[in-house]
């Protein structure tokens, strides 16, 4: 069929269907059909009046959500390796996030509700929930190929890189989605069992070197946000309660470190890091997006320190839990990153990231928390010494607390209205980073007086914290400022009170 015939047959059957609704099983059955026409500018218009006509209330608030989703994932392992099936992901992507009127499901039991949680206004995303084994299966087929030969993933098997990505992002998007609501324990278990699998089958062993960027980003956006979804589900959780979750966070988290250490990405990372004209990056230009100049190390530290600090973080409450297995460390005897040339410096940390204010604030805040956990707590600090002495003596030196906030400042340039727009912003965590620093330095005031002052840079944080309290008092005054402030005055004015004493 030429495609001009076909797009007038997806044409007539949507408008079909908008006028009869007791066509609509047929005529569904025939667009789902095109999405996998071999022209893509066929299957693209199938995406798009398949997305006009389900998102109809008429559609949404009857309870075929479920048998829409199954159309549209259960389909062969060939057909998702075509071009066109990213439009299939895409397609679910948008449907995800289609709100009904309804309160509850039509025909559905209350314990289903009940198990499903507070979604039952989202009919697509509901479906999917209630078919996360298919979901797996789906994108295993686009992520795996179906042949692996000895020397690496055979292209031929390989799904297009554009369904990669967009199988990759329909999952952030999910997980995104999913961090607003309260869903069922045993789905909070699912999902995170089918994240393992990925991270164990897929995302150690992808080459991260030759593949295209927006791949990798991608992957690294989707780890870093499953990572805030565990981070939520993680907090529901009542230290003395038994919970499958708490033990599948375990598994991720050992897995997740896998990946840091044995993966290609963190390579490529050092690499870039290094040297950013090296001779297996076939193109520079292919790390540079318009969105900034390191969006691949940009997410790359930011998905490092979420991760780190939940590892930590773990392990340190498993190791306080009698009877709890602790968090297991890979053996990597000679590997690359026990030595400290290979590691990043404060210097390299902020060039990337000085562009991208949030995250630049929110590698800070994990990285700060990690130091201070490493230091602090003879726990966490094994952790680091019995995997690589030199590599825990290196991030205690370099990742201060001290100096990384001294840096800030330098970033900033030492203007204390950059770091107060930062502190009122609701897209920063500036509020949590700030408050746990001045915590730090009233703490260990002194270490960090010690520390400020052997690199001559006391005086100007304090010059900037000073100005930022002045500053805030005055924004007080005239009931300007965003939230109440009196706890973070306090604590500043403690500090200059030691300061003064000096």
């Amino acid at each position: 069929m030429k495609s001009c015939v076909a797009i007038r047959c997806i044409k007539a059957s949507s408008a079909a269907i908008q006028r009869h609704h007791e066509a609509f099983d047929a005529e569904l059955k025939t667009l789902l059909e095109f999405l996998n026409h071999e022209d893509v500018l066929v299957a693209y218009a199938a995406k798009e009046e398949l997305w006009k006509v389900l998102i109809d209330d008429k559609i949404t608030e009857t309870s075929c959500a479920n048998d829409i989703v199954r159309a549209i994932i259960l389909t062969s392992t060939t057909d998702w390796r075509r071009e066109a099936s990213g439009f299939r992901f895409q397609l679910i992507r948008l449907l995800i996030h289609v709100k009904s009127g309804k309160q509850s499901t039509e025909g559905g039991s209350a314990d289903e509700e009940g198990q499903l949680g507070c979604i039952v206004e989202h009919p697509y995303l509901q479906a999917v929930l209630k078919n996360l084994l298919q979901i797996g299966d789906m994108v295993r087929s686009v992520l795996v190929t179906a042949d692996r030969s000895e020397g690496g993933v055979n292209p031929a098997t390989a799904a297009p890189y554009s369904v990669q990505y967009e199988a990759l992002v329909f999952l952030s998007e999910f997980v995104k989605q999913l961090h607003s609501l309260k869903i069922a324990d045993r789905y909070q278990v699912e999902l995170s069992e089918h994240m393992v699998t990925l991270m164990d089958d897929v995302f150690i062993a992808m080459d991260y070197v030759f593949q295209p960027t927006f791949v990798s980003c991608a992957v690294l956006g989707l780890l870093a946000g499953f990572q805030e979804l565990l981070k939520f589900w993680s907090s529901q959780i009542q230290d003395d309660e038994y919970s499958c979750l708490r033990s599948v966070l375990s598994k991720w988290l050992e897995l997740c470190l896998v990946w840091l250490l044995q993966s290609s990405c963190t390579s490529m990372a050092l690499r870039l890091l290094h040297d950013n004209e090296h001779a297996a990056v076939t193109s520079q230009m292919a790390f540079i997006a318009e969105s900034g100049r390191y969006p691949f190390l940009q997410r790359w530290l930011l998905y490092l320190s979420r991760m780190g600090t939940a590892y930590l973080k773990a392990s340190l409450t498993q190791r306080q839990c009698a009877g709890k297995d602790t968090l297991q460390i890979p053996t990597l005897i000679g590997g690359p990153y026990c030595s400290t040339k290979q590691l990043l410096s404060r210097q390299q940390l902020f060039t990337v990231l000085a562009e991208q204010d949030d995250v630049m604030i929110e590698v800070l805040n994990g990285l700060m928390q990690m130091t201070i956990l490493a230091n602090y707590h003879s726990g966490s600090f094994s952790l680091l010494t019995q995997w690589c002495p030199s590599l825990a003596a290196y991030v205690t030196a370099e990742f201060d607390p001290d100096l990384f906030f001294a840096d800030l400042v330098e970033i900033l340039g030492r203007d204390h209205l950059v770091l107060l727009d930062l502190l009122v912003s609701n897209e920063t965590q500036m509020l949590e980073y700030l408050v746990r620093y001045l915590r730090h330095l009233t703490t260990h005031w002194d270490a960090s007086k010690q520390n400020l002052q052997a690199c001559g840079r006391l005086e100007s944080v304090m010059s900037v914290l000073i100005r930022l309290r002045l500053e805030i008092d005055r924004l007080v005054a005239a009931d300007l400022f965003p939230y109440n402030a009196k706890p973070l005055v306090r604590r500043m004015k403690a500090i200059e009170q030691l300061y003064e004493e000096l």
